[in-house]
């Protein structure tokens, strides 16, 4: 027969031939096929942590190369990342296939921090008289301007309950 040492991915026609003792000869012909079943490697990048930008969420954020492998060849490698990750945990799923259509998968988690601080500005300075009793009540002390790149919670202030003469912080 005409077969080679190793076969390569495919089909391969082997020729077969028989020779009697006067000479004669016939052939006959046999197809080998050769198929990749096995599934390509995948490692994806370690997780990443990143903080957030102006607009409580993460842009431009470097996910790293996973490492790949298969017994034949990679044919691509991709990612499902969005564009803009917003604040929290996403998991990014990597997908490896090969020549023949084989496919692997491996995951990654890009988390998303707000460290960013609000800001505060308090209300204007206020003046008010004292009651019968010498203190003040049901002072109205404004509104302060807030702001943050992700979401306000919660304003709070350690304002007493009633204002006694002086000056209160």
């Amino acid at each position: 027969n005409d077969a080679p040492a190793a076969f390569p991915l495919g089909t391969t026609t082997v020729t077969w031939t028989v020779v009697d003792g006067s000479g004669n000869t016939a052939t006959a012909t046999q197809l080998v096929t050769v198929s990749d079943t096995t599934l390509p490697t995948i490692t994806a990048p370690s997780a990443v942590n990143v903080n957030t930008d102006t607009d409580c969420t993460a842009t431009g954020v470097t996910l790293g190369t996973p490492v790949t492998s298969d017994n034949c060849s990679v044919v691509s490698v991709s990612n499902d990342a969005p564009a803009v990750f917003p604040l929290g945990t996403t998991t990014v799923t990597w997908t490896v296939v090969d020549g023949s259509g084989n496919t692997a998968t491996a995951t990654q988690l890009v988390t998303v921090t707000d460290v960013v601080v609000p800001t505060i500005t308090a209300p204007a300075a206020i003046t008010i008289n004292t009651n019968d009793d010498c203190y003040a009540i049901n002072v109205v002390l404004g509104t302060p301007v807030t702001s943050d790149n992700c979401s306000v919670v919660s304003v709070s202030n350690d304002a007493p309950a009633s204002f006694s003469i002086g000056n209160t912080t």
